[in-house]
């Protein structure tokens, strides 16, 4: 039976991800903080899907509940198929307005709690019999092109980036493949948090894509075995003319619509 492990399935995109695969995977596995949104999402896999479907509570920011549920998925399903770590936040402030508390909740949710969570997943999928696993990070378009604001959030999803190309080495002869999504600002609650003012949201809103548009990109990575997939498309090319041309790109940024202040 095949076995697909979703952080972050509660809202957003995760929940989008979790829907798309409910009829393609024997078992679901639904991780995030809130067991309400979890269980919402189960019955829309439910209604749709022909599979057993499990809600499993875990603060990726709690090591403890990292390991319980590790140990749960090791015990009752014993192997995965699919690995999506799409659990993320972020406080797009300024560095001098952000506490120690939301920097280290940032770095715990969105790098070091889906790094620790990813090696407890890994030797459930090592050496798969048959077809690769996949391992899917969801990262961001920030994490290749900075902005003001987003000082921890960018710097943990630069992190993130840099993790998926080094697991992807590591896991090359091990029949597991790692493949990096880099979306730009989605349609989803992210932003209640992220920015409560909606300043930061306005000055993107030309690059807001919609959700259920990444979750299928996410599928097809998977199919496709796409190393990396960067949207939208223009953001993508930016990132690689900020890489060749950076002076010039902190020039575009700084006079960007973001409200920097």
């Amino acid at each position: 039976m095949t076995t697909a492990v979703i952080t972050g399935a509660g809202s957003g995109l995760g929940q989008k991800i979790a829907i798309l695969n409910s009829t393609r995977y024997d078992n679901l596995v639904l991780i995030g903080r809130n067991s309400k949104k979890l269980n919402a999402t189960a019955e829309k896999c439910i209604v749709k899907g022909e599979n057993r479907v499990f809600c499993l509570a875990c603060d990726l920011t709690n090591e403890e509940q990292i390991r319980q549920t590790g140990a749960w998925i090791d015990s009752h399903l014993g192997t995965v198929d699919l690995l999506v770590n799409n659990a993320g936040l972020g406080y797009f402030e300024n560095l001098l307005s952000q506490s120690f508390e939301q920097i280290e909740r940032t770095f715990a949710t969105d790098l070091t709690g889906m790094i620790k969570f990813t090696r407890l997943m890994l030797p459930l999928m090592v050496d798969h019999v048959g077809e690769a696993a996949d391992i899917v990070n969801i990262a961001s378009i920030a994490g290749k092109i900075a902005t003001a604001k987003t000082t921890t959030y960018a710097s943990a999803k630069f992190g993130v980036i840099g993790f998926s190309n080094a697991l992807r080495l590591e896991m090359y002869d091990r029949n597991i493949r790692v493949h990096t999504i880099n979306p730009g600002p989605m349609d989803t609650n992210f932003f209640s948090i992220a920015d409560p003012s909606g300043k930061y949201l306005k000055g993107v809103q030309q690059f807001v894509i919609n959700a259920n548009q990444v979750a299928e990109l996410v599928n097809k990575a998977i199919i496709e075995n796409l190393r990396e997939v960067n949207v939208p498309k223009i953001m993508g090319v930016g990132a690689i003319m900020y890489t060749l041309f950076p002076k010039m790109g902190d020039l575009i940024v700084n006079s960007s619509l973001i409200n920097r202040k």
